[in-house]
């Protein structure tokens, strides 16, 4: 049986049968560990089963987890993000995430911001989540150079 399957399917709490999704739960059981030691079981796991590393890997980091970003890497992700992907990227969001991307970015840029998602025209929720993942692919690339802190695993003083 594939991690896949194993990692999909139903089980019985109180003698009721419950869906679970096995793929975000291993994302969950991930991001508890150091960052090196989820490089690692990622690594061994993307030797085994690709896809299903992929499928872990993107619940690993999700949009609403740039609100717990220190306020310089903000500003380094939002310097090399284009502003019309941002502003796409941020329709929608609320609260502490939105919070986080205003007070890193000057005020007229906030201001402009503000603007654009009051008076944006619909766009089609696929294509926000595209933009959304580009970010964060990029967020993770500046990462990757250590240009930037994504998730504080308290190794970093």
């Amino acid at each position: 049986m594939s991690f896949d399957k194993q990692l999909k399917g139903q089980t019985r709490i109180s003698g009721a049968m419950v869906a679970i999704d096995g793929i975000k739960i291993a994302a969950a059981i991930l991001n508890c560990f150091s960052q090196q030691q989820g490089k690692e079981m990622m690594a061994a796991l993307q030797g085994q089963d690709l896809p299903l590393a992929e499928k872990i890997q993107s619940q690993l980091f999700v949009f609403d987890d740039f609100a717990e970003v220190d306020d310089r890497s903000m500003q380094t992700l939002i310097a090399k993000i284009p502003r019309e992907s941002l502003n796409l990227a941020l329709r929608g969001i609320t609260g502490a995430c939105l919070q986080k991307f205003s007070t890193n970015m000057s005020a007229n840029a906030a201001a402009m911001l503000k603007e654009e998602l009051d008076n944006a025209p619909a766009k089609a929720l696929s294509e926000i989540e595209k933009v959304r993942k580009s970010v964060i692919d990029v967020a993770r690339q500046l990462e990757a150079t250590q240009r930037i802190i994504l998730k504080d695993d308290g190794l970093y003083i």
